[in-house]
């Protein structure tokens, strides 16, 4: 808290007292440029475990549309050659 701040609050009314003490708690609550660092620091890491995890989920999931693709191949196959036994025999 500036003097500037802490001028105009005592000229309001406020005792030293509790100039003091509101100057404590803002200390106390407000963050530093280290505790936002920091903050954003677990933030980038939070957001590369994300990516990471959403990664190998999306290469699971291609690995199965591929499957599935190989699968409705051959029941494709499996049809036409059903569908030409019964009617070209």
């Amino acid at each position: 808290m500036g003097a500037s701040a802490i001028l105009r609050l005592q000229a309001a009314g406020f005792s030293t007292e509790q100039v003091t003490a509101l100057a404590e708690l803002i200390d106390a609550q407000a963050a530093s440029k280290s505790d936002l660092e920091a903050f954003e620091h677990r933030l980038e890491m939070k957001i590369v475990d994300v990516k990471s995890a959403l990664t190998a989920e999306i290469a699971g999931v291609k690995v199965d549309i591929l499957l599935l693709k190989w699968m409705m191949g051959f029941i494709l196959a499996f049809q036409v050659a059903i569908f030409a036994k019964m009617f070209l025999h």
